[in-house]
């Protein structure tokens, strides 16, 4: 799936991911490809990004708004610390 992660100062992360691993404020999902659609807030510390070589990469974020869209893209308003 295709992954941004975007602050209001920055461009945090672009590029493809496996999984994704938020903190919601009803408890952590976990994101795949071909996701349903939805729309979610996020609260900290991070998320944590898989890539398809199963590396893994924490962004910070002190909260946020998460977007699954139906194309296999994932977007993220983050708000940083």
């Amino acid at each position: 799936m295709k992954l941004s992660i975007y602050s209001i100062q920055s461009t945090l992360f672009e590029g493809e991911a496996e999984k994704l691993i938020a903190h919601t404020p009803l408890g952590q999902i976990t994101v795949l490809d071909h996701h349903l659609p939805m729309i979610s807030s996020l609260i900290g510390p991070s998320v944590e990004i898989t890539d398809k070589e199963d590396m893994a990469t924490s962004v910070p974020l002190a909260g946020g708004f998460l977007e699954v869209r139906p194309e296999s893209t994932v977007v993220i308003l983050a708000k940083t610390k």
